[in-house]
């Protein structure tokens, strides 16, 4: 069993996209994206520390607009961009560049044993939160149908 690692955020069922909660959710999703873009993310792991506001705060700005979003593509949209805060690691410290090849690609440099661990343990982590955030907005996403 995974720890829970985000708190309930109680209920959101009742939101209307003009409530003054949903309104800061979205401008905080709108900096958020403005970061990503500006930043060049793509599939990097970058340090959370890195985020214009905290990660857990936006964790909760995106439950907050997906569970007062009604229409299907746009809360597709949000689901999708609120999962990609997995990418945001806690201590991870300099950026993982993580760049996709063919098979006939560059062969891969040799890296040290120490680095290999790190982006093990990295990706494994990621992969886990991805698992998480997923289940969180998908219950989200639940919680606004009613």
């Amino acid at each position: 069993m995974r720890p829970n690692l985000y708190p309930e955020f109680g209920s959101t069922h009742r939101l209307q996209n003009r409530d003054p909660e949903v309104v800061e959710a979205n401008h905080l999703i709108d900096n958020f994206l403005r970061f990503v873009r500006d930043n060049e993310v793509c599939n990097d792991l970058i340090d959370e520390i890195e985020l214009p506001v905290s990660k857990l705060v936006l964790v909760k700005a995106f439950h907050i607009a997906i569970a007062s979003e009604r229409r299907p593509q746009i809360r597709a949209l949000l689901v999708k961009a609120g999962v990609s805060l997995c990418q945001y690691r806690p201590e991870l410290g300099n950026r993982i560049r993580i760049i996709p090849v063919t098979p006939h690609g560059r062969p891969a440099p040799r890296q040290s044993r120490t680095h290999e661990r790190r982006l093990e343990q990295a990706l494994l982590a990621t992969a886990d939160e991805r698992i998480r955030l997923g289940d969180l907005y998908q219950r989200a996403c639940i919680e606004s149908y009613h």
